[in-house]
């Protein structure tokens, strides 16, 4: 007899979760693993694009992206950075002064590996490279944040750069998050 089934449903939904059950607290601990594409070609401009919306209060253990495409990076894109938004205030995730990431090769990786005043990491693919991760002497991969959702109103993580007219890249973008309170969610946009 075959027995068929999707491995979505085996894995609860966070706002199918009950506090202090064990599906709430193995969520807590390992996190949800969340994906989204963009392609970015915007045009000679600083440009802001929507990953994930944020509902309620999470916790964002790592933020991170790969170049899946680089079909024109020459000069771009420059100051690279993570933000937090809700149709008002920008909260920065990583500096707002941001890192370059011109010339980035397939296989590149951008993360925000650090405290949120100091620029995201850029580690191009153009050779092979390790990363250690310190900050105050401590070795720790990811210095995770709490978001909280302005109440009643759509509030997203973003990428945010500035291109050049040529500029036509994609990154697959990453989240691993958990939940800070039940029925609160990360999704991608």
């Amino acid at each position: 007899m075959r027995v068929s089934f999707s491995p979505s449903s085996l894995i609860p939904q966070p706002s199918d979760m009950r506090v202090g059950t064990y599906d709430c607290g193995f969520h807590r601990t390992e996190g949800i693993l969340l994906f989204n594409s963009k392609r970015i070609n915007p045009g000679a401009a600083t440009t802001s694009t929507n990953l994930f919306q944020v509902t309620g209060d999470v916790e964002i253990k790592a933020l991170y992206g790969r170049f899946t495409s680089v079909t024109n990076v020459v000069g771009g894109p420059t100051a690279c950075s993570f933000d937090l938004y809700d149709g008002t205030a920008t909260v920065q995730i990583t500096s707002a002064a941001g890192v370059s990431c011109a010339g980035a090769t397939l296989g590149a990786i951008i993360k925000k590996a650090d405290q949120a005043a100091n620029a995201l990491t850029f580690l191009n693919a153009d050779q092979c490279r390790w990363h250690e991760f310190t900050v105050g002497g401590a070795a720790r991969p990811y210095f995770d944040g709490e978001t909280v959702q302005k109440y009643g109103v759509n509030t997203y993580v973003r990428f945010t750069c500035t291109t050049l007219a040529a500029n036509d890249f994609t990154i697959d973008f990453a989240a691993i998050w958990t939940c800070r309170y039940p029925g609160s969610n990360l999704v991608a946009v």
